[in-house]
């Protein structure tokens, strides 16, 4: 009869990385600190504030063409890992909750991957307003947007916002293995982005929102990290 043990590497693997996502934890936790520092530099944008229509998006993106693409490049750096890194929370918390940790990753990732879209659709709007005819384009995009686009719009909002409050309620629910104070904060992340956007504090509301996911997230993998130990 034979034994098998496993090696000291595979121990130490096995706790570095429980969720068995290559640098998934270290994704979830800078992903949404890397998507604060995009909300702060659109924030920060000179008359970003004054948006209320599609020429008016191109007069700021013509006026600040670096901070729109500056602001771009952050935004896909932060959705690349933030789609693993969500993964990597709804994998842990999966064993207890598996319907809501299942629902709530494919919804937030879902609507993140669709964030990609909406940081080339500002780096179109900056090359119209260096090289074409801003009003005509507003006009085309105002009077004859696709259905795909409304529904990309709505995948987005419905994703990210929907997602990250299942994936609070999962977290509430495993109390003896993740800390209340991850859960809620991932909960209340949602309202004050939305409040921001709504009240015109986007240098505020934003930003804190995403900070207050990386907080959400790091209770659950850290947490997890020190029991797999």
């Amino acid at each position: 009869m034979s034994t098998s043990t496993a090696s000291p590497s595979t121990a130490i693997a096995g706790r570095r990385e429980p969720t068995g996502i290559p640098g998934g934890v270290l994704a979830a936790i800078v992903g949404p600190l890397v998507l604060a520092v995009c909300n702060l530099a659109v924030g920060l944008t000179p008359g970003q504030s004054d948006v209320e229509e599609t020429v008016d998006i191109i007069r700021v993106a013509g006026e600040n063409p670096t901070m729109f693409q500056v602001s771009s490049a952050i935004g896909f750096v932060a959705a690349a890992l933030l789609v693993p890194g969500i993964w990597t929370v709804a994998t842990t918390l999966r064993p207890r909750t598996p319907w809501l940790a299942s629902v709530g990753g494919w919804m937030m990732a879902t609507g993140y991957i669709m964030f990609c879209v909406l940081g080339i659709e500002s780096l179109i709007n900056l090359a119209v307003a260096q090289g074409g005819d801003p009003v005509s384009f507003a006009t085309a995009i105002d009077e004859h947007t696709s259905p795909v686009m409304f529904a990309v719009y709505f995948v987005f909002g419905l994703g990210a916002l929907g997602g990250g409050l299942i994936l609070g309620i999962a977290m509430l629910r495993q109390r003896d293995a993740v800390p209340a104070w991850a859960g809620w904060a991932m909960i209340v992340s949602e309202p004050v982005r939305v409040i921001g956007l709504l009240t015109g504090l986007s240098v505020v509301g934003p930003p804190l929102a995403s900070v207050l996911i990386a907080v959400g997230f790091a209770g659950v993998l850290l947490r997890r990290s020190d029991a797999l130990a």
